[in-house]
């Protein structure tokens, strides 16, 4: 339990000792100091006594018969009512190794004995206003985590009903664009067909980005890991991008290791990341400029999965802003080459995913340096390959 029941007055305290003076002792210290005070003479009362009356703090003395301090506080650590508890062990056990071992068990803080009865009411008080700012971020958590959720789970249902018209949509305006029922007529409305299918791709992508993006900060999202042949993969994504390249009018090389590793990664999301860099690069890289898609390991045996362009760059005090969801660096650069800030935070979110990081470097007029870099013990020696 989080909260103090709202009929509490006062703060209630729960003694849990074998020896009945020093319960005594205790509960009319605490009641001098403005505190309830209930009492249980074992451990396994003292654990009964915790369950019925879920109070805001334990006083827990360690040497009891049966179930001693320790394995008390264990047992009340593993039990959802009470793990949140504030457990005060008190023990005439000076010696480090028991001071530790509370610790261990999930106690909040310890006493020994002789306790100094005129602190012990401002002891408790401060643990209790521990507790209460505690429960208080431990509130804002779960209600975090469960907006995470919501938001997962409506937009998982937003992206199934979008997709199912989406994709219709899509389909029928590439039939049309191949006049699959005959000539159209006027050569204008292929035209017209071809760029309904590609703005439907394109919101297809943002919605996929999107619903990927979600399950990534609920903790929902999953890799389905397949040994991938880079190669191969680099061929498919340079294949995808080259009518953009095309039509930016630029120059796109590849650049591979000539002893290349494979990796164990997920394809689909390694294929997603790849070609978030290279068509990011191709968007802020003006005419005639050039694209760079390099893949090699460095000498710890980490594989760097690098694209690097000579377009209109960052500055460095605006690259923490690039990397956060849904930021745009300028408003002027927004509107010339639009977007919706997904790409790179999406990106790294993913690579992260496989334990890897993403690097940036960039300087305003002069291009940027993207770089996927994945853990070594994520590669798999396939020996030389053919390119």
């Amino acid at each position: 339990m989080d909260a103090r029941p709202p009929l509490r007055e006062k703060p209630l305290v729960l003694v849990v000792d074998d020896d009945l003076a020093q319960r005594v002792l205790v509960q009319e210290a605490l009641g001098a100091a403005g505190f309830d005070t209930d009492e249980a003479e074992d451990g396994a009362g003292g654990i009964a006594r915790t369950a019925d009356l879920e109070p805001d703090l334990v006083i827990l003395d360690v040497m009891m018969p049966d179930l001693d301090g320790f394995a008390v506080c264990r047992t009340l650590r593993q039990e959802s009512r009470t793990a949140h508890i504030p457990i005060l062990i008190v023990t005439g056990l000076e010696d480090e190794e028991s001071i530790e071992r509370a610790f261990e068990v999930g106690a909040t803080n310890f006493l020994t004995k002789p306790i100094n009865w005129t602190l012990l009411g401002h002891h408790v008080r401060y643990l209790l206003r521990a507790g209460e700012t505690e429960s208080e971020l431990r509130a804002a958590t779960l209600a975090a985590e469960a907006a995470a959720r919501a938001k997962a789970q409506l937009l998982a249902n937003m992206s199934h009903e979008l997709r199912t018209p989406l994709n219709a949509v899509i389909g029928f305006a590439e039939f049309m664009a191949n006049e699959g029922l005959g000539p159209l007529g006027n050569p204008g409305y292929v035209d017209c067909a071809t760029d309904i299918k590609d703005a439907g791709d394109h919101l297809l992508r943002m919605i996929n980005d999107l619903l990927d993006l979600s399950r990534i900060e609920a903790g929902r999202a999953e890799l389905r890991e397949d040994t991938v042949e880079l190669r191969e993969l680099v061929r498919v994504c340079l294949r995808t991008v080259a009518p953009q390249v095309e039509k930016a009018v630029l120059t796109l090389d590849s650049v591979l290791a000539e002893h290349l590793s494979a990796v164990k990664a997920d394809e689909r999301k390694l294929k997603q990341m790849i070609l978030n860099l290279l068509s990011n690069a191709i968007k802020f890289t003006p005419a005639d400029g050039r694209v760079e898609l390099a893949v090699f390991t460095e000498e710890n045996g980490d594989l760097i999965v690098q694209v690097r362009d000579n377009g209109i760059g960052i500055a460095p005090a605006d690259i923490p802003r690039a990397m956060e969801t849904f930021s745009q660096i300028d408003g002027s650069i927004s509107r010339k080459y639009g977007g919706t800030g997904l790409g790179l935070p999406l990106t790294r979110s993913l690579v992260e995913l496989h334990g890897g990081a993403l690097e940036l470097e960039s300087a305003l007029g002069e291009g940027t340096t993207v770089a996927l870099r994945l853990p070594a013990w994520r590669t798999v020696e396939l020996g030389q390959q053919a390119v």
